[in-house]
């Protein structure tokens, strides 16, 4: 009775470090994801559709340049990611976005501008090699 118990705390012991170290935090693996081309697949305000942004992109390269359409023309400006927050910089309008969720195909982030929470869903666009 007492070696069951021993082996089943053991096998406990063993199965949860292999599951913790294991996993991968999304956090990991956000600068490998958010290099490339975003294209806006559904974006609100304050928590209701617009369609205002039909056609926003977010362009980030691996050298903390990025590009956008955010303003209506597509601006060049510098980013830094933070854990799971990109600050944008050196544009007419400097964001910080909050990364929701982050996967080799998609990414949502919000941001407060001007007073007006956007919630912005992206998908990768592939390259055509």
């Amino acid at each position: 009775m007492k070696r069951s118990k021993i082996y089943q705390s053991t096998l406990f012991i063993f199965l949860f470090s292999v599951i913790a170290c294991t996993e991968v935090s999304q956090e990991d693996n956000t600068q490998e994801y958010l290099i490339g081309r975003w294209e806006i697949q559904e974006a609100s305000r304050n928590d209701r559709p617009t369609e205002s942004l039909d056609r926003l992109f977010f362009e980030f390269f691996e050298d903390g340049n990025m590009n956008s359409n955010l303003t209506g023309s597509t601006q060049e400006s510098k980013y830094t990611l933070e854990g799971m927050l990109v600050k944008q910089t050196g544009s007419p309008m400097d964001s910080d976005y909050t990364i929701e969720e982050i996967s080799d195909s998609t990414l949502t982030m919000n941001t407060n501008i001007r007073g007006q929470i956007f919630r912005f869903r992206f998908l990768k666009q592939q390259l055509i090699e």
